[in-house]
């Protein structure tokens, strides 16, 4: 079950005890009649509002679900100086997108994670994503290290072959 649906669902259910608890004490008829016209108002409201965020960047302050992730893959990223970092992030199985507030030195770290990774052939990272911290020690973004090239295949051929120039005595 999305996340959505289980947050709307909670505010459902929270508000339809709420206009029960306010139709018990209410004995006027026109009030009981505006309580339940607003609550058949408020039901599409609060479905559709959170929906029409579904596609646009969240800042990373909100992000209770994956607090706990300590790292996650740059799929992709747009830079805008003075407003914003906007970050694909990917850790567990779906893609997210994500708003950083602007910050030089990180987003300078994103595109020298950028950069390294494409010649490395690997994807950027990013460490703690949702993380507050005061700590620059250490950058947040970097690329994976360029992975081990396979080994080569050994055959048993006995000791190996070995070169003589055709115009030298052995």
């Amino acid at each position: 079950m999305e996340t959505l649906t289980i947050l709307f669902a909670f505010v459902a259910i929270v508000t339809l005890l709420l206009v029960l608890a306010a139709l018990r004490w209410t004995r006027n008829g026109r009030a009981r009649a505006v309580i339940v016209a607003l609550f058949a108002l408020m039901l599409p409201a609060a479905y559709a509002a959170p929906a029409t965020l579904l596609g646009k960047a969240k800042p990373v302050t909100l992000e209770w679900v994956g607090s706990h992730v300590k790292e996650a893959s740059v799929l992709s990223a747009t830079l805008i100086e003075g407003e914003a970092i906007y970050l694909t992030l990917m850790w567990d199985a779906a893609p997210n997108l994500y708003r950083l507030p602007w910050d030089r030195n990180m987003a300078e770290q994103l595109q020298n994670a950028l950069q390294e990774a494409q010649r490395n052939g690997t994807n950027p990272m990013m460490r703690l994503p949702f993380e507050r911290s005061w700590d620059d020690q250490e950058p947040r973004f970097y690329a994976m290290p360029q992975p081990r090239m396979p080994d080569k295949p050994y055959r048993d051929q006995g000791p190996g072959i070995e070169f003589t120039h055709p115009g030298q005595a052995t």
